[in-house]
């Protein structure tokens, strides 16, 4: 169970996964473990904002998470017109190899 390890010292990930704290996206309450999965098995963007003053949340993203991992993390989104005209450009592919 190595994997359950931070790569610095003896930690476990899920130390604090019971703590609980209201989410400003969601709208209600939600633990830590949720905010530390809900990107795809990574941490939400907004984890550090949320999660700072309650715990040492910038020493423990980088404790548990690489480099390339936090970029990913914290890459911001796309804006929504460059997200539909992209889905719209898909889409008009398909529809073209299955005709």
């Amino acid at each position: 169970m190595l994997w359950l390890y931070r790569k610095k010292g003896n930690t476990l990930i899920e130390q604090y996964d019971d703590n609980t704290i209201r989410c400003p996206r969601i709208g209600g309450e939600v633990n830590f473990l949720f905010c530390r999965t809900e990107n795809n098995m990574l941490p939400c963007r907004w984890m550090a904002g949320c999660w700072q003053g309650h715990m040492e949340i910038l020493t423990f993203l980088e404790d548990h998470y690489t480099k390339e991992e936090l970029e990913q993390i914290f890459v911001p989104p796309k804006p929504k017109i460059e997200s539909l005209v992209s889905l719209v450009e898909k889409a008009k592919k398909a529809k073209k190899r299955n005709d």
